[in-house]
């Protein structure tokens, strides 16, 4: 079978040599227990943030972050990154940073699991929800600037149906909003409005319904650890079991409790509004009366039939995290 190299992926013509970690960063082997680790960057250029500034971003965070300009800078499409990871890790690469959105990321974990290759999610797309939880910022230069103190650590995920999320996985019709993100990012904003007709006419039907309770709800959001890290806040109380998944419900009764609940999340006041409610368990069941279920995970769109399991799973991905313990 035909196996395509790493000269194939690169962005320059110079030849690939990979770039020891500790060359970079001399503290990395001392702190994250890591000697002589071969290191490239995975770039989506497919991804928001290099559509905007192409590798121009993350070349002048690399050079005030002091890492070589020789690290392997590898540009791909978002379908290639789950081979092309595959094949940068067959051809000697033992920490593999991924320059995109969650989805990004969670394709390339995906891809690596099993395999002990650390990933650094680094900020390249809209939201960067992954990175807050990974780094606790999504600041770019100070995530490269940090490889010092970073660390190899096991994070929990959640399983929708079969669907990995290493984020959040949010269900309803009000998911349908991502095809009009996508559609305005593509196609333009006439193109964007356009595609708000696609939206349900059920949007505040209440047909979803949890296994825990017989509530009806309008939107669900089942995230790993807090759901304050989904929405990119963070949140007081690190600790989060990670055999355990958090899930948010909303129930609406029009746009004036939508944007009620958006202000209060910017102010994160939203847990204790009265069309919400909290749960923390294991395994969870979403029904939607009978029909599809349309769902987000970690940003990407799926569909989940007209049954949905929720479950947590530990030790979901490994990833080099460069947060700083709290005291």
């Amino acid at each position: 079978m035909y196996q395509p190299t790493i000269d194939q992926f690169r962005a320059s013509n110079k030849p690939v040599q990979p770039v020891s970690v500790n060359r970079a960063v001399d503290a990395i082997g001392s702190c994250a227990g890591l000697t002589s680790v071969p290191f490239a960057i995975l770039v989506n250029r497919s991804a928001g943030r290099f559509r905007l500034f192409g590798l121009a971003r993350l070349k002048a965070a690399m050079r005030r972050a002091g890492l070589p300009q020789d690290v392997p800078l590898i540009l791909s499409t978002g379908h290639e990154l789950h081979d092309r990871a595959l094949d940068l890790v067959r051809q000697g690469v033992q920490t593999l940073g991924i320059l995109g959105g969650d989805g990004s990321a969670r394709t390339v974990a995906l891809a690596l699991r099993g395999l002990d290759v650390p990933i650094l999610p680094l900020p390249g797309g809209t939201l960067n929800r992954l990175c807050y939880r990974v780094h606790g910022h999504a600041d770019l230069e100070r995530t490269l600037r940090d490889l010092g103190q970073a660390k190899p650590t096991w994070l929990s995920g959640g399983l929708a149906n079969e669907h990995l999320f290493l984020v959040a996985s949010g269900f309803g019709p009000w998911m349908a909003f991502h095809t009009m993100r996508e559609t305005l990012r593509n196609y333009g904003f006439w193109a964007g409005l356009s595609a708000l007709k696609t939206l349900r006419h059920d949007l505040f039907s209440g047909r979803l319904r949890l296994s825990a309770n017989t509530q009806a709800c309008d939107v669900v959001i089942a995230a790993p650890s807090h759901v304050d890290d989904a929405f990119g806040l963070g949140t007081t109380e690190r600790d989060f079991p990670e055999t355990l998944l958090e899930t948010a419900q909303a129930r609406f009764s029009g746009f004036g409790r939508v944007l009620w609940l958006a202000i209060a999340v910017l102010f994160r006041r939203w847990r204790s509004l009265s069309f919400t409610k909290i749960q923390i368990s294991e395994r969870m069941s979403i029904s939607c009366g009978g029909d599809e279920i349309i769902g987000l995970v970690d940003g990407e769109k799926c569909e989940f039939g007209n049954h949905l399991v929720l479950r947590a799973l530990p030790r979901a991905a490994l990833v080099l995290s460069t947060k700083h313990p709290q005291k």
